[in-house]
């Protein structure tokens, strides 16, 4: 890795992903499984949790990018816009800074709608294997 590498990655938020994470989480918040509660919080339709959407940063740096042996050491998150079930989002991750002789590299993470709207952005700080 270093500074002004770019990866982008597409990944569906499925149904499957909606029920593992409420199961895990204990969020079974309604607007994640009934639409008209969804909609009567002035969604479209039932939304994604949001740290389904963000959690996919971390299965990014563990295994593409840079890989195995990647540990979070910071991340942060700014939620612009609902992530529908079963909507693509396209993950972008730049690296724009590294700690100066260490594996330690700070990434900005964005994920973008198929409509091209953002709906997550962050920074994290990582450690890529030596």
């Amino acid at each position: 890795m270093k500074v002004g590498d770019i990866h982008q990655e597409e990944i569906q938020i499925t149904p499957e992903h909606i029920k593992k994470f409420a199961e895990f989480s204990g969020d079974f918040n309604p607007v994640h499984f009934d639409d008209s509660a969804a909609i009567a919080q002035g969604f479209n339709s039932r939304i994604a949790h949001g740290m389904i959407s963000a959690s996919f940063f971390s299965k990014i740096f563990a295994n593409t990018f840079p890989g195995a042996g990647t540990i979070y050491l910071n991340q942060t998150f700014k939620f612009h816009a609902p992530v529908y079930v079963n909507e693509v989002l396209s993950y972008r991750l730049e690296v724009i800074a590294e700690k100066e002789g260490k594996p330690i590299f700070t990434v900005k993470t964005e994920a973008f709608g198929s409509d091209k709207q953002l709906r997550i952005s962050g920074e994290a700080v990582i450690r890529a294997k030596n």
